[in-house]
């Protein structure tokens, strides 16, 4: 008895447990339309909706990385080579424009000075010598020829010494200093630019010529965006566009900018141009140089009406909707009404020509059979 009565409760728990995943049944009979009860409705959380106006866009996608302005990136050589004697930085340091970045000495420095104050006592002669012969010249006493030559040794001597001038002004060196024979035994090398600095290629005590990179400042304040578009999207894209991009592999929301160039030659290799765009709330966006990115450029956009993707049942190489057509106490009565579908923006789908039935089951219809 006990064994009969065990086996009738393992029945009864087998068919109640298919009965609570028994999908939504659906009758459709002569009159075309499926039947749905109320209790399936709710059961299987539909809802009905209507056709509502989204905003649908024509978008050109990209890749491409996120970079400084032209103006924003400073490599930092030597006017005149010499020995690093002192660094004031560090990688990652953020430096203010004129801060100290290196102190140099060397011989090269030394014999610039030297130079600098000899052509000083040099344009002081020929300068007194050029007056005396002028003198003489102005009471017809001297001759023209002696006036011409004074002239041109003292223009270029003097031209020598501004030349030199401008050089140690360049170094932050005071001309009038060395003149009177204070020179120095080092000149700063000073930063050009605010930012970051990204790379220090030398050390204390190295000789560096005036050719070689020895730090890199970037201006994270001044990143944009550097932008591959592909030959036959050209047409379409044109500066003033809105652009969202998200970084490649962050899983990250997305952000805005503005395309403000567009390129005018075609890369052989990838059949692209290359674009550049304006990253929008840039300061609080915490985006870094050399990053990979991907987006799409907005070329245009328009309102139309839209169902979600959910209400959207395709059949036979045909797009249905299934549209409210009346209910009693305990039915639900729809009809499968085709309609034309177009673009497809996230969730929605536009619809190019309006149902006759605006009640349209939007949720919960995965389970409902439709032929």
């Amino acid at each position: 008895m006990k064994r009969n009565t065990t086996l009738i409760l393992f029945i009864f728990s087998v068919m109640l447990f298919s009965c609570k995943n028994k999908p939504a049944e659906t009758v459709e009979p002569e009159s075309g339309l499926i039947e749905i009860t109320k209790a399936q409705f709710q059961s299987e959380n539909m809802e009905f909706g209507e056709p509502a106006i989204s905003v649908f866009s024509d978008l050109v996608h990209f890749t491409g990385s996120i970079v400084p302005s032209v103006n924003g990136q400073a490599q930092i050589s030597l006017p005149v080579q010499g020995l690093i004697s002192r660094i004031h930085c560090k990688p990652g340091q953020l430096v203010s424009r004129g801060a100290l970045l290196f102190d140099i000495s060397g011989n090269e420095l030394v014999d610039m000075q030297k130079d600098f104050a000899e052509s000083a006592a040099i344009v002081k002669r020929l300068k007194s010598d050029y007056d005396r012969v002028k003198e003489l010249a102005d009471e017809n006493i001297g001759a023209q020829k002696e006036l011409v030559l004074a002239e041109s040794a003292y223009n270029a001597e003097k031209a020598k010494l501004n030349a030199l001038a401008l050089k140690l002004q360049n170094l932050g060196l005071d001309a009038a200093k060395i003149e009177a024979g204070n020179f120095s035994s080092s000149y700063t090398l000073k930063a050009p630019i605010s930012g970051y600095v990204n790379q220090i290629n030398t050390t204390i005590g190295q000789y560096v010529g005036p050719q070689q990179i020895i730090a890199e400042i970037i201006d994270t304040e001044s990143m944009q965006l550097k932008l591959s578009v592909f030959e036959k999207d050209i047409q379409k894209i044109e500066t003033g566009q809105k652009v969202e991009f998200q970084t490649t592999g962050s899983g990250t929301g997305k952000y805005a900018a503005k395309l403000i160039s567009v390129g005018k030659t075609i890369n052989e290799n990838t059949m692209s141009i290359d674009c550049l765009a304006e990253i929008e709330n840039l300061k609080n966006a915490g985006l870094v140089g050399g990053q990979f990115i991907e987006g799409e450029i907005i070329v245009a956009s328009d309102s139309v009406f839209s169902l979600p993707q959910a209400a959207i049942v395709s059949a036979e190489s045909q797009t249905f909707v299934l549209a409210f057509e009346k209910e009693t106490d305990d039915v639900i009565y729809l009809k499968k009404t085709e309609v034309k579908t177009g673009r497809k923006n996230g969730d929605s789908v536009e619809l190019t020509e309006l149902p006759n039935s605006k009640k349209i089951l939007v949720k919960g219809g995965y389970n409902i059979q439709v032929e």
